[in-house]
C-alpha cells in the first residue's frame, strides 16, 4: 500500500478535533486497513500516539485508535489546515510524477506559511 497524504492529513486533521478524552477509531469511508496502516505510519513518523493491532510489525496493521498528536503532529496539523494551501502543496511536491519525501513535504509548507507570513507586515 501506498502512503496517502490525504489521508494523514485528514486523520490529523481529525484528531486535533477531538474532544477531549476521546479517542479516533476511523475516517468515515475509509476501510479499516488503510485507516490503521496510515496510523502506524503516522505514529512512526512521530506525528501520533495510538494503539495498533497487530503491533509485532511483521503482520499488516487492521485496527488502530489515535489517542492524541505529538508536538510535531499539531505543527503539521497547522501546516496542513488551509485548503488552498495544501492544494498547492499536492500540485507542486506531492504531483504524481514527483519524488519527495515527508522531510521535504513539511519544510514546503513551512516556506509557504512564511512567505505568506511577510507579506501580510
Amino acid at each position: 500500500m501506498k502512503r496517502d497524504m490525504d489521508v494523514i492529513r485528514r486523520i490529523a486533521l481529525a484528531t486535533e478535533a477531538l474532544p477531549p478524552g476521546q479517542v479516533l477509531r476511523d475516517l468515515k469511508d475509509l476501510d479499516n486497513e488503510t485507516f490503521a496502516i496510515h496510523v502506524q505510519w503516522m505514529e512512526e513518523a512521530g506525528l501520533l500516539t495510538a494503539a495498533i493491532h497487530p503491533k509485532d510489525g511483521v503482520k499488516p496493521a487492521d485496527m488502530a485508535v489515535v489517542w492524541r498528536l505529538t508536538w510535531a503532529g499539531c505543527e503539521f496539523a497547522e501546516a496542513v489546515r488551509n485548503d488552498t494551501l495544501w492544494a498547492k502543496a499536492k500540485k507542486q511536491v506531492i504531483a504524481p510524477s514527483s519524488s519527495w519525501t515527508f522531510g521535504v513535504l513539511t519544510d514546503w509548507l513551512k516556506t509557504e506559511i512564511l512567505n505568506g507570513l511577510s507579506k501580510i507586515s
